[in-house]
């Protein structure tokens, strides 16, 4: 694994970096790196361990093919010295970590040494012994997989060569027999580099992979954190093995109270009703929502006990080698809510199609009834008909404004709008219309800078105001008008409280539909207020008071 060369290999389309060096060096703490230049350490300590072994083995096979064989004491020595240094070797290999390469290079010139020694003083066959170093070879061109490693196979050549022509005085039989064991040398080198260069390849490429997948995890674990529908998986026993913040929101009011094993059918158990009949049929005979009560922690120890309606849907899992369940729990009132905004929107484009198509003949008719009531000044009964077709072709002129407003909802411009003088302007522009001269009243207070279409806040304001003074008593300060802010939101309020009966409950919980009436108005004022305070990211609310209506417009502060 020394590679004093950085090369670069394309695998499966992707460039891959290899290790310069790798076991030249320690890694480095914090790198990106160091896990797996660990594994690589690691592997090439077992691998010298090994070759270790086998130089233990190889000197213990030696000593005892010499028993009786009459050899000089020295091989005797030598073969004792060496096994020694095959021992130690096994326990000091960590202490040479940084220096891998040169630790080889002296084990290379130690092994020829010793066969070089064992040879001469033995006078035996050059070939016998000269072949214990060919899958020494093969490893050094395992770790280097670089001309290294053929440089130490032409030493060992070159080693042997000298030791032959030494020995036997250039005998073309011995020099045949030595260039063959080269041969061997230089061709098992080559082969470890190959089986090194693939194993390293394979090693990128099983690190890339396993990055992928940790990365491809956290991906999956944040998109599934961000849903907003909830995903909970569920054991073969029940037990509740991974739930979303928005499953956990929902089956427990609190997003951080599902701390340990806990079972489906404890926290939830029409849910787990539901699930065991999944798990044991294998199908879900019962497709209907399922009701879920919980308390919301939001709310402190006095929680509120709410309910929620999900739309389960189960698929069966496998969780090592064990049967899961993936449920996918779906807000069945968020989609009825989102379809119902889908038609309304569409509802909204058709009667401004139809509003604009209106309007010209509503003119002519306006226009036409006016010439009629002026001929018949002096026949009651047919100016009594002229002036009703009159006064109704005002309220249907007015529906059709408002229609035409909603098409235009979203094509406002928010501007820096000083709230209460705006109010102020409004309301004075707005009490000879309605004959109300003293009827309004606007509190004192801070001034309060939104972020709002003008267009869409005077039309908002209108609306708001005449409807509480069509309700009220209409009388001197019949009408309050409110405006404050709130710095931790990040909104402004606008509350319109008049004198009034007040909204009946069984109308409250519709007061701001479409076409919905109870004075014979339009139908339209405040859904159109609603409408247009969502277009300008605010909202309409109807508030609580003892006496009256209160209304109250909130509207986001204007960033200073």
């Amino acid at each position: 694994m020394v590679n004093t060369q950085t090369r670069q290999q394309t695998l499966s389309g992707r460039t891959i970096p290899k290790q310069s060096n790798m076991l030249g060096r320690p890694p480095a703490p914090n790198s990106p790196e160091n896990e797996s230049i660990a594994a690589k350490i690691e592997t090439t300590i077992r691998v010298l361990r090994l070759l270790a072994l086998y130089r233990l083995v190889v000197a213990a096979a030696l000593a005892l093919l010499s028993i009786g064989s009459g050899f000089d004491s020295i091989v005797y020595a030598a073969t004792f010295a060496y096994a020694c240094w095959a021992v130690v070797s096994l326990f000091t290999f960590r202490k040479f970590q940084g220096r891998i390469s040169s630790l080889l290079l002296v084990q290379l010139a130690i092994d020829l040494c010793f066969i070089g020694t064992v040879i001469a003083a033995s006078r035996t066959s050059l070939t016998v012994y000269a072949a214990y170093l060919l899958p020494i070879a093969a490893t050094h061109g395992w770790f280097y997989r670089s001309r290294t490693a053929l440089a130490h196979a032409a030493i060992a050549t070159l080693a042997l060569l000298v030791l032959e022509w030494a020995l036997h005085g250039g005998s073309t039989t011995a020099l045949t027999q030595a260039a063959v064991v080269s041969a061997g040398y230089f061709l098992l080198t080559a082969v470890g580099m190959l089986l090194g260069s693939s194993a390293e390849e394979s090693e990128q490429l099983a690190l890339i992979r396993s990055e992928d997948v940790r990365r491809m995890a956290q991906i999956n674990q944040l998109v599934i954190s961000e849903l907003k529908d909830g995903v909970v998986v569920v054991g073969a026993q029940g037990q509740i093995i991974m739930a979303n913040p928005q499953a956990r929101r929902w089956l427990t009011g609190d997003e951080a109270a599902m701390v340990g094993e806990q079972f489906l059918e404890d926290v939830a158990p029409n849910l787990g009703a539901r699930w065991r009949s999944f798990f044991q049929h294998g199908s879900t005979i019962d497709t209907s929502p399922v009701r879920l009560l919980h308390n919301d922690a939001a709310e402190g120890e006095t929680g509120i006990a709410k309910t929620k309606i999900l739309t389960p849907r189960m698929t069966p899992i496998d969780l090592q080698e064990r049967d899961g369940t993936l449920i996918f729990l779906e807000d069945t009132d968020a989609a009825q809510a989102e379809a119902q905004q889908i038609k309304l929107a569409a509802l909204g484009r058709l009667s401004a199609s139809i509003a604009h198509e209106i309007r010209n003949p509503l003119s002519a008719i306006k226009q036409a009834a006016q010439l009629v009531g002026e001929e018949v000044r002096d026949l009651p009964q047919l100016a009594a008909l002229a002036l009703m077709i009159d006064k109704n072709t005002e309220r249907i002129d007015r529906i059709v404004r408002d229609v035409s407003l909603l098409g235009r909802r979203d094509r406002g411009t928010p501007v820096a709008v000083e709230l209460r003088a705006f109010v102020h302007e409004c309301v004075e522009e707005l009490m000879p219309t309605l004959a109300a001269a003293h009827g309004f009243q606007l509190a004192d207070g801070e001034r309060v800078i939104v972020l709002v279409d003008t267009g869409h806040l005077e039309e908002m304001l209108i609306n708001l105001l005449s409807n509480g003074w069509r309700h009220s008593k209409k009388l001197t300060a019949s009408v309050r008008i409110v405006v404050s802010s709130n710095a931790e939101t990040q909104r402004a309020s606008i509350a319109v409280i008049d004198d009034g009966t007040g909204v009946p409950k069984a109308m409250r919980d519709k007061i701001f539909e479409p076409f919905f009436s109870g004075s014979g108005s339009t139908g339209l004022g405040l859904y159109l207020v609603s409408e247009l305070a969502q277009a300008n990211g605010g909202s309409v609310r109807l508030g609580q008071t003892v006496t009256g209506a209160r209304f109250v417009l909130e509207l986001p502060l204007a960033m200073r």
